[in-house]
């Protein structure tokens, strides 16, 4: 069937998408849910561990986008590089503000984030 301007209308394309980039990226939705998790798991008191696994899904959706994005060859080196970022946050909100469980949510983060992007090591150069 042809539009009016005469084009076939099965050989249009979306807006934005290009013969480069086939498909959109997965990791914008998840990346804003992992944030809202860690949001509510902080402001509500006892709920650290809904904070944690917020602060999880963030990090690696970030690992993802610099997979996905060419910025990383591997996974574990974004994934180490997360993990110093929520340790020395963790560390200064720990040490430095009266927010002591926030900064404890993210030093524990940081040493599951950390213990992923080993096992990502082990697995990326086969000794696992």
């Amino acid at each position: 069937m042809l539009s009016p301007q005469g084009v076939c209308m099965a050989e249009r394309t979306e807006p934005g998408l290009s013969d480069q980039y086939t498909r959109a990226s997965p990791w914008p939705i998840p990346l804003v849910i992992g944030i809202v998790v860690t949001e509510v798991g902080l402001v509500f008191e006892g709920l650290t561990p809904v904070a944690v696994s917020g602060m999880l899904l963030f990090a690696a959706c970030v690992v993802g986008i610099t997979r996905e994005s060419a910025f990383a060859d591997t996974l574990w080196r974004p994934g180490v590089a997360v993990g110093v970022l929520f340790a020395v946050l963790g560390a200064v909100i720990y040490t430095g503000t009266t927010a002591t469980t926030r900064g404890i949510a993210m030093l524990g983060t940081s040493v599951l984030v950390w213990a992923a992007s080993a096992v990502a090591f082990l697995y990326e150069t086969q000794r696992l």
